[in-house]
C-alpha cells in the first residue's frame, strides 16, 4: 500500500504547489515516482487501487493522469473500453526503436482492413484528416483520430484505412477511413464506431493495424497503453456488465483473463442512450461482425438483414463480399432463411446427391433443402455439383422455388408472351426464363443498364445475400407463396 500513500501525498502537494502549467512535469514525475516505489514493494492484482480522482478540475488537465490505476507490476491502468469489437492478441510493443531515433509510443494491434474502431471513452474527436492531406512519407492520405477523452486523457488513433475496400490503392477517401458523420469537434460516445483500421501513413509497407496511444492528462504524455487494454473490457462484455451506450453505467466491469480491476464509474445514476447516439452509431447487437465489410457498401443494410436472421455467419471474422458463391452455400442460405424448419428433422441416412456425401460440410443443408423442394439437382438429377459456382439463372430459379413462386406455379406465364423476355440475352426458351421473369416482376432481380441479365454469369456473396433480404421482406410484406 505504500506505492498508493505516496502518490496520494505527492499528488496532494503538486497539486498545491504546481500552477497548471507546470502539471504536465508533475505527473512525469509522480508516474516515475510510482514506478520506483512499485518496484520495491510486492503488490498482488488484487490490491490495485485508483490513485486519485478529486478535485474540481482533475478532468481539466495534465493532473487528469492520476484518474489510473497502478497495476503489480506498476503501469499504469486507465479504464477504457477495448477499441475493438472482438478481443484479439497483440504483443506489446511500447518502447521498441524506430526509425529516426524514435522510440514506439504505443501498441500495434493487427487487424484485417476495415476492422471497426470504437471510442474507448467518451470524448470528443480531433485531427481528423478531413482533406485527404497527403503523408510525408510515401504522397498518399493518412488518416487518424485523437480522442480527447472526457477523463481528460487523449487517446490516438494511427494508421486508418486510406485504400478502397478489397485493394490497396490508397484511393479510399475519408468514406472509408472514417465513421459517417463525424467530423473534427464530433462529441462521442463509449463504444461507438468513430473509423476503420488499415496502413496509411508510415505503415503502407506494413500489415494492417491499429496503432493505438495512451497520453495520461493530454497529448504529449504517453504512457505504454498495455495493461490498459489487457484490463479493457470488449462492448459486448461491457454491455453485459450493465453498460448503458451513450450514458453511464452502475456496474464495474472487469474483462476476462485481466489482472488488474477497472475503476467504478463515477456516477451511480443511470441514465437511458438516447434514440439517436449521433453520427458513427452504437454498435448493433445484430450488426454483422465482418472486418471486411463497411456500413456505406451498397449491400450492408442486406447484409445485416441476413446476419440478424442467421443465414450467413462468414468464416474467421470476414464475409468475402465479392466471393463466388459455391451452389453448396447457396442452398445453406436458402434453407436457413426460407425454410429453417427443414433443418431440425433428422438428416437422412442415405444421400440425396450421389456427390453430397454425409461427411460433406453442407449434407445437412442440402439434404434439407431438397427435401423442402428448393433445389433440384443437375443433369438426371442424381448429382448437385455443390462446388460448383452457382450462376444468376440458378440463383433465380432456387429463389423463386423457396418463395413458391416458381415456373410450376405460373402456368400463366408462357413463352409467347412480350414479358417472359424482359432480358435481351433471356430468350423465351430459356430453361429458367419464366424463374427469372417471377424473380424480375417481384423485385428480387434486376439486370444491368444494357438489357441484359447475363443468366450464365455467376454471383458473388454480396449479391446473394441481396436477394435473400429481398426475398424475406416481401415474405414479412404478404408477398410470396
Amino acid at each position: 500500500m505504500v506505492v498508493f500513500e505516496v502518490l496520494r501525498t505527492l499528488h496532494r502537494g503538486a497539486r498545491a504547489a504546481t500552477s497548471r502549467a507546470a502539471r504536465p512535469i508533475t505527473v512525469a514525475v509522480l508516474l516515475a515516482l510510482a514506478v520506483l516505489v512499485a518496484a520495491s514493494e510486492v503488490v498482488p492484482a488484487a490490491a490495485v487501487e485508483p490513485v486519485s480522482t478529486a478535485g474540481p478540475d482533475s478532468a481539466d488537465g495534465p493532473d487528469a493522469a492520476v484518474v489510473a490505476l497502478v497495476a503489480g507490476d506498476g503501469a499504469p491502468v486507465v479504464p477504457i473500453l477495448f477499441p475493438l469489437q472482438k478481443r484479439v492478441s497483440w504483443e506489446d510493443t511500447w518502447g521498441a526503436a524506430r526509425s529516426g531515433g524514435r522510440s514506439h509510443e504505443g501498441n500495434d494491434i493487427l487487424v484485417p482492413k476495415m476492422t471497426p474502431l470504437l471510442a474507448v471513452v467518451d470524448g470528443t474527436l480531433d485531427w481528423l484528416n478531413l482533406t485527404g492531406k497527403l503523408s510525408s512519407y510515401n504522397d498518399l492520405p493518412y488518416y487518424n483520430i485523437l480522442l480527447r477523452g472526457d477523463d481528460g486523457n487523449d487517446y490516438f488513433y494511427i494508421h486508418l484505412n486510406n485504400d478502397t475496400p478489397g485493394s490497396d490503392d490508397g484511393l479510399g477517401g475519408v468514406a472509408n477511413a472514417y465513421a459517417p458523420g463525424l467530423t473534427n469537434g464530433t462529441h462521442v460516445s463509449k463504444g461507438q464506431v468513430i473509423g476503420y483500421s488499415g496502413d496509411s501513413g508510415n505503415a503502407e509497407d506494413t500489415a494492417s493495424h491499429l496503432h493505438f496511444e495512451i497520453h495520461l492528462g493530454g497529448y504529449k504524455h504517453p504512457i505504454d497503453p498495455y495493461n490498459s487494454l489487457k484490463a479493457a473490457p470488449t462492448y459486448d462484455e461491457w454491455i453485459a456488465g450493465g453498460g448503458v451506450p451513450g450514458g453511464a453505467s452502475t456496474t464495474t466491469t472487469t474483462a476476462p483473463r485481466s489482472t488488474t480491476t477497472t475503476l467504478p464509474p463515477s456516477t451511480t445514476t443511470t441514465t437511458t442512450a438516447p434514440e439517436d447516439p449521433g453520427p458513427g452509431g452504437q454498435i448493433d447487437p445484430e450488426a454483422p461482425p465482418f472486418s471486411d465489410v463497411h456500413v456505406t457498401d451498397w449491400f450492408y443494410a442486406d447484409l445485416t438483414t441476413v446476419y440478424a436472421e442467421g443465414v450467413v455467419n462468414g468464416s474467421g471474422g470476414v464475409f468475402r463480399p465479392y466471393g463466388a458463391v459455391t451452389r453448396a452455400q447457396f442452398a445453406a442460405f436458402l434453407v436457413r432463411a426460407f425454410a429453417p424448419e427443414a433443418l431440425e428433422a433428422e438428416a437422412p441416412q442415405s444421400p440425396v446427391f450421389a456427390d453430397v456425401p454425409p461427411s460433406f460440410w453442407g449434407y445437412r443443408e442440402i439434404a434439407a433443402a431438397a427435401t423442402a423442394g428448393l433445389v433440384r439437382g443437375v443433369g438426371d438429377g442424381t448429382r448437385f455439383s455443390p462446388n460448383a459456382a452457382i450462376t444468376r439463372a440458378q440463383m433465380a430459379a432456387m429463389l423463386c422455388r423457396a418463395l413458391g413462386e416458381d415456373a410450376a406455379t405460373a402456368p400463366a406465364l408462357t413463352t409467347t408472351e412480350p414479358r417472359t423476355r424482359p432480358f435481351l440475352d433471356v430468350p423465351g426458351e430459356y430453361w429458367a426464363s419464366v424463374d427469372i421473369v417471377v424473380a424480375r416482376d417481384l423485385g428480387l432481380i434486376s439486370g444491368g443498364s444494357d438489357g441484359r441479365f447475363r443468366p450464365e454469369e455467376t454471383t458473388n456473396r454480396a449479391q446473394a445475400v441481396t436477394v435473400i433480404a429481398r426475398g424475406l421482406r416481401l415474405i414479412a410484406a404478404g408477398g410470396g407463396n
